[in-house]
């Protein structure tokens, strides 16, 4: 049993090493070839697993294990990932391949919609896959909050610097609370997870509604899915909210 629940655990984190990699194609997505990407995907896993080895397997005993708090993978998984895309968006795509349109209509629009409700409905078995058994109840709690703060500040925040509610602030700001709550998913208490929920939705809408275009004109690329303001910002943000939650346990 042991040896089957350790491959298990194996298989759930290559598992987030690939989500990590989804991440990351979202911001060059449509933009580059199909050797371009397979590329991408031969390029970022070592690199996923080399930030990983350092963060949390105390590599080069830099940080010691346990050290590092972030069982829903905020900074590993998400902030990581869009980060890297970030990157890739700067060296690997031509000015040609940046002047493809990517436009949204409202087929998209309703495809986007219904894939951020799977996504929001399956969130909580995410965060919880590797917690103890006795926290998984909690944690899927917390993440169900988290993620209903920022759905609740993504329809005001929208409104407030859009005037109207935007489809694509839903299908992905609406997220952000699970990408802030995944550091503390098993430690914070209920309202703080809502709480993290809210400043994720409210600080992921302002990226998509008035930092996107500045971000893209300052890396002079397009970040087809938006990863830094949906993975990024939240991810670095549910990172710091660990040293004042893990702090004051």
């Amino acid at each position: 049993m042991g040896g089957s629940g350790s491959e298990i655990d194996s298989l759930i984190l290559a598992e987030f090493a690939a989500a990590s990699l989804l991440i990351c194609a979202g911001a060059p997505l449509g933009r580059l070839k199909m050797g371009q990407y397979i590329f991408l995907g031969l390029l970022f896993i070592p690199c996923y697993a080399f930030n990983e080895w350092i963060l949390l397997d105390n590599g080069f005993g830099l940080i010691a294990k346990g050290a590092f708090v972030d069982t829903g993978g905020s900074i590993v998984i998400h902030a990581f990932g869009a980060i890297f895309g970030l990157g890739v968006i700067m060296t690997m795509t031509t000015k040609e391949e940046v002047g493809l349109p990517v436009e949204a209509d409202f087929t998209s629009d309703r495809f986007s919609l219904l894939g951020s409700m799977i996504l929001w409905l399956f969130w909580p078995s995410f965060c919880a896959a590797l917690v103890a058994p006795e926290l998984v109840p909690h944690t899927a709690i917390n993440v169900i909050l988290a993620l209903s703060g920022a759905t609740i500040a993504t329809y005001f925040a929208s409104i407030s610097l859009r005037g109207k509610i935007c489809a694509a602030d839903i299908a992905n700001a609406a997220l952000a609370g699970g990408v802030a709550i995944g550091s503390v998913c098993d430690l914070a208490s209920f309202p703080q997870a809502f709480i993290i929920g809210i400043l994720a939705g409210a600080l992921s809408t302002f990226g998509f509604a008035v930092l996107q275009s500045k971000i893209e004109a300052l890396l002079n690329g397009i970040d087809t899915c938006g990863v830094m303001n949906l993975h990024g910002m939240p991810g670095l943000l549910g990172g710091l909210s660990a040293i004042f939650i893990v702090d004051g346990l």
